[in-house]
């Protein structure tokens, strides 16, 4: 009981923070900031609290490639929400979904080692990073007053998908459970509460800027996979969030750099 509300408080403390940070802030930085290691960090550190340190250094090897199905699924929503239709949120999440599945049921099939995992996500991110660049910020001008009714939702809607799918990676072997680190478990969750309160010019936004903080996710399962055998479960996910937010501070002080610079 005390491991499913920890679940449910931290699931929903992360996708509240990522819609307060695109509602107050800057639709980017959400983007950037939902790529980072959310979603793996609660999988990783409660199936190695399960099930063990050496499942947990396999799950973090086949979630590498894993990154992949997630683009796959951002993809699909990203040109789903492109339809003028109240059900866009709806149909752009099961296309996702779907796209997902479809690339990872094909990773399942293949037997993949630490270099040949980092090959594929990083020829992956670079290919979909390109093509998804854009200086667009698209702002949220009209900000909806956040009442009890719409806090519960969004909370519910977060804990449900992320106590599901840590859950269901309980059942299933290390490899189809660190595939399932790269579901978007509190992406999906974040990126319907902002389609279904705004708009999908937001969504977009969000989504180009997706892949920029999956190399974030894969510094995070680099490092988890070489020192969880050397330092445990714990300790290695602390020294994996530290590697994330190196490649974060980083990333930003080189945005900072490329901001253009206002005209006198």
């Amino acid at each position: 009981m005390s491991l499913l509300l920890a679940k449910i408080v931290i699931s929903v403390c992360l996708v509240l923070g990522l819609s307060w940070v695109a509602e107050k802030v800057n639709p980017r930085i959400a983007g950037i900031l939902s790529g980072m290691p959310l979603g793996a960090v609660l999988v990783l550190f409660f199936v190695g609290l399960d099930l063990g340190p050496e499942f947990a250094t396999k799950s973090a090897l086949y979630a590498i490639p894993s990154i992949t199905s997630t683009i796959a699924f951002s993809i699909g929503y990203y040109f789903t929400s492109r339809l003028d239709t109240k059900f866009a949120p709806l149909l752009s999440s099961v296309v996702g979904i779907i796209c997902y599945l479809a690339i990872a049921l094909i990773l399942n099939e293949i037997d993949f080692n630490l270099s040949s995992g980092i090959i594929i996500t990083l020829i992956t991110l670079i290919i979909v990073g390109y093509a998804f660049r854009s200086q667009e910020s698209n702002k949220i001008q009209k900000k909806i007053k956040m009442t009890f009714p719409r806090l519960l939702f969004r909370s519910g809607m977060a804990a449900s998908f992320v106590v599901g799918i840590t859950t269901f990676a309980d059942f299933v072997g290390a490899q189809w459970s660190g595939l399932l680190i790269g579901f978007p478990m509190t992406f999906l969750p974040f990126l319907l509460i902002i389609h279904i309160t705004y708009s999908g010019d937001q969504i977009r936004t969000i989504i180009r800027n997706f892949p920029l903080g999956l190399v974030g996710l894969l510094c995070f399962l680099i490092i988890a996979n070489q020192t969880i055998p050397i330092l445990g479960v714990n300790l290695a996910i602390l020294a994996s969030i530290g590697g994330s937010m190196i490649y974060l501070t980083i990333l930003g002080l080189v945005l900072n750099r490329m901001r253009p610079v206002p005209a006198e």
